[in-house]
């Protein structure tokens, strides 16, 4: 048997380990939502709260029904974006998809709702309303695309979907950078993180839509 070229072995095995941290990034801040459930009191970002807002049940309903509902989409999008999964596994793709869909209207509507609470200002409120508006349309988009049988336009709009759903990932990353690297105050950097956690994902996501029009072209 003739064996793989050498740079085709390495560049799948860094696929494959880049999925793997992808896919893993996502599952675990997927769950992490479950750690505001669990813990015995106020936790994170609901430590920087106002007492009264925390106390809120308007308020709480909308935060926990965002944070829940936002984990499922992102532990179950992930998927999705494997060709060969789709293709062999095409009724759990649609059930996923489904799945999907329902989990981010309902985090992105919550989203939305309790974006102007943010404890560091408008600036803050405007970024993380833009995202769930972003997130919601683009997810609504592409279901209507998938049931038109446009399958290349919900592609494109689902993947733009997922990278304002991988945000729940990116501020992960960019909020202690920006405060332990760079000694910003939590007040400074929240407002920063409100639009560096979703900006620059969908100018990936437009690089990668970009990329695959060329290549069918």
């Amino acid at each position: 048997m003739k064996p793989f070229p050498e740079p085709l072995v390495k560049r799948n095995i860094t696929q494959t380990a880049l999925w793997l941290l992808f896919a893993s990034a996502c599952v675990i801040v997927g769950l992490y939502p479950l750690a505001y459930l669990l813990a015995p009191g106020n936790i994170a970002l609901l430590l920087l709260k106002s007492e009264g807002l925390v106390n809120n049940g308007m308020w709480k309903a909308g935060f926990f029904t965002h944070i829940l509902a936002g984990g499922i989409a992102l532990m179950v999008g992930w998927s999705q974006f494997i060709p060969q999964w789709r293709s062999r596994y095409l009724a759990v793709h649609r059930v996923l998809g489904r799945v999907y869909v329902i989990a981010v209207i309902v985090s992105a509507t919550a989203a939305i709702s309790i974006a102007p609470f943010s404890s560091t200002g408008t600036i803050a409120s405007i970024g993380f309303g833009s995202l769930g508006v972003i997130w919601l349309a683009t997810t609504i988009l592409a279901w209507r695309s998938i049931h038109q049988r446009n399958w290349q336009q919900h592609e494109r709009l689902m993947t733009y979907s997922y990278a304002a759903c991988f945000a729940a990932v990116t501020l992960r990353f960019w909020l202690p950078a920006l405060i332990g690297v760079f000694q910003l105050k939590f007040s400074t950097a929240y407002p920063i993180v409100a639009w560096l956690c979703w900006v620059p994902n969908l100018a990936f996501a437009f690089w990668i839509n970009s990329w695959r029009q060329a290549k069918s072209n």
